[in-house]
This record gives structure tokens, sequence and C-alpha cells, in this order.
């Protein structure tokens, strides 16, 4: 790949600390969540039940897997867990530098709104202006989702960017992981007692899961409590990969066989999604990927290919972008209709519609999120602005 055009589309790290296994497996999340919310997309459009024509009974089935191509959101929930919970493990476990808890949430606020906002703006307007919805309605719920308070006050996602449900989530980890990495980390020198009560808390979380799933629970559906056990996931990753860091080094084949093991165990063990056992194998199965896209020989030459870990890296983009734009896409190619199989027709749709949302996804990384990347963006636009507007001192 050309390297004037890596370097435009790679993302920067706040640490300054780049590893492409983590944005490699932030494809495999994304590129899940396209298939199953396209095919969302396309059987609404035509106004079918999918399922008819792509059975989910068995494995075998090629709906089997379709259907819970969701579950990418969950794996984007153990990749934010390892990202998060590494600071505060340096912090505590390796002496390494303190987390600034202000700096902290004010790089979160300048490197994640800004997309946000402008996304959250410009579909709300195609609500209103394009759709013709009522313009009241749809500003009681930019409100809501503005403040990440939409599932919690609507008991739903948002109409207006109904993905945005997994961002309120995620959210709520933010203010969550410095209060519980304290927790965690009350005997700094016990490195085991950590891992146990992260095990404990992983077990609860699964319960807790069960228990919200199976009785009435208005507004705890889409909480951090319930998704709990996902990012402590990749917050037991993170401990293991920081202690073993020389184990990663090395690379294997048994452990691409364990990738593959770790990838049908995903799947299987995903739904249904209250079951206690399943939750725990699942967790256990995203573990598993995450050590194996780091020692497998083949998965982690897959996963570091500079065209996989690009696309990974903007996957923020990517997600808030590609569930309105597949829905107002479908309107126009549903009549793109070359076979009788419902399949084909939406291997066509995938064709054309997941490489053009990765294309309109990357102008938006390009103008947007990838400045907002850059910790000191805030005060170069200030600076700026003070000069375009003749403020300059000199």
């Amino acid at each position: 790949m050309n390297l004037s055009v890596k370097s435009l589309l790679q993302r920067k790290t706040s640490g300054g600390n780049f590893i492409p296994e983590i944005d490699g497996l932030r494809f495999f999340a994304i590129f899940t969540v396209l298939i199953f919310h396209l095919n969302t997309a396309y059987s609404r459009e035509l106004a079918i039940d999918w399922t008819e024509f792509l059975p989910t009974a068995s494995f075998m089935n090629l709906g089997w897997w379709i259907v819970r191509m969701d579950l990418g959101v969950k794996v984007f929930f153990g990749i934010s867990g390892f990202i998060l919970a590494v600071p505060f493990i340096l912090q505590y476990h390796y002496n390494g530098k303190i987390v600034s808890l202000k700096q902290y949430f004010i790089r979160r606020l300048t490197r994640l709104e800004p997309p946000f906002i402008i996304t959250l703006v410009l579909f709300a307007g195609v609500h209103i202006y394009v759709l013709n919805e009522d313009p009241e309605l749809i500003q009681s719920h930019f409100w809501a989702s503005l403040f990440y308070l939409h599932t919690i006050i609507y008991e739903m996602p948002s109409i207006i960017n109904p993905v945005t449900w997994s961002l309120e989530t995620e959210v709520q980890f933010y203010v969550l992981i410095p209060f519980l990495s304290s927790l965690l980390f009350i005997k700094k020198s016990k490195k085991a007692l950590t891992v146990l009560l992260v095990f404990f808390l992983i077990i609860l979380s699964v319960w807790a899961k069960n228990y919200i799933y199976t009785n009435s629970t208005p507004g705890w559906d889409y909480t951090v409590f319930v998704f709990l056990s996902n990012f402590l996931t990749g917050f037991l990753f993170a401990l293991t990969y920081l202690k073993f860091k020389s184990f990663f080094k090395i690379k294997s084949f048994g452990f691409d066989l364990l990738g593959l093991i770790s990838v049908f165990t995903l799947f299987y063990f995903y739904k249904p999604q209250s079951d206690m056992i399943n939750n725990l194998i699942f967790n256990t199965s995203i573990y598993l990927l995450f050590i194996s896209t780091f020692k497998g020989k083949i998965f982690n030459k897959f996963f570091t290919t500079p065209i996989i870990y690009l696309i990974g890296g903007m996957c923020y983009t990517i997600y808030l972008i590609h569930y309105p734009f597949f829905h107002l896409m479908v309107k126009f190619s549903k009549h793109l209709l070359l076979s009788d199989s419902y399949m084909f027709n939406l291997s066509i749709q995938m064709l054309i519609g997941i490489p053009v949302a990765i294309v309109v996804s990357i102008v938006f990384f390009i103008l947007v999120e990838k400045p907002c990347m850059d910790k000191d963006w805030p005060k170069k636009l200030w600076e700026f602005t003070k000069q375009s507007l003749g403020f300059s001192k000199n």
C-alpha cells in the first residue's frame, strides 16, 4: 500500500502506541455488524421475513450465521475494555504514568463527541426535512440521544440513529472504569487478587444480564450492567497482554486453530443471550480470539494487513454512518433483482453497499474524525479562529 495513503488513513492514538492487532479486531467487529444491518435494511425495505429464505435452525444454514452477526458490538465492548484498562493497569501494577481523570474525560469529549454530534445533527435533519417526520418528536429524541440517555428515558434505541444505543453503554463504562480500577487495584502488589476480582465481576455481570433479560426491568436492558462482562473480558486480556508480553511475540499455527475454534464458539454460544452458561463461554471465546489474533501465524498476518487494520481503525466513523446509509441506499438498490434467490440478491447489495459505505466513511474520517484524534485540536482551532478574525497578537 502507498505510504502516503496509509499515512492519510491510519488513525492517531492518544498515547502514541499503535497496536495493529487491535484495529484488526475492530475490522472483524465492524464487518459482522455491517452484514447484519445491511441484511436488516434490505429485508425490511422488501417487506419480507428473510428467515423464510435463509433458515436459522442450524450452523449448517447461512442464516444461522447472519442472525448472530450483531455480536460484533459485544466484541467492540471487549476491545474498549482492553483499550481503557491498559493505562490504569500500567499506573497501578507497573508504576506507570498516573492517569489524570480530568484529561481522561476531556480527551473522550474532544475525541468522540464531534463526529457523534455532527452525524446526529445530520440524521436528525434527514428525519425532519427528507422523511417529513414531526420536528417536535425528533427534537425530543435528539436531546435524549445527545446526552446518551435515550435508552434510559425511552427504553429503546434512538429513532434518529438506532445503533448509538451501544455508544450510550460505552459512555457508562468510560465513567465507571476509573472508579472500578480503584476497586480492582485495591492491593497494588497483588495481581492475582485483581484477576480474581475481575472474574467475580464477570460472573456477577453475567448473572445481572440473565436477571434483567428474564424479568421486567424497564430502562436496564441497554445499560453497562448487562454488558459489563464483555468489557471486563477485554480488561482481563489487558492484564494478560501486559504481564506476558514476550509470550505474545512468538506465533504458531496452533493458535490459528484456537482462533478458528473461538470464532465458531463465539457464534454458537451467542444465543440465547440470557443464558448464563452461553454468556460465560461467549466471553471466553472473545478472550481466546484476542489471544489468537496476537499468537496465530495466519490470524496475526491477516489482522495486521494494512487494508484490514486501516478499515478497522475507522470503525467509529463507519459505525456512526452505516445504519442510516444502508436504509437510504436500499430504497434505490432494492430494484436491483437479478435472481429469484434472496441470498444472491443480498450478496449484490453487499458488494455494492459495503464498499460504498466504507468510501463515504473514509471521507468523513479524513475530514472529521481523524482531526479530532489530535488531542490539541481545540487549542489549534482556537488559535486559527483568532488569527482568521484578526485577534492575533502579532
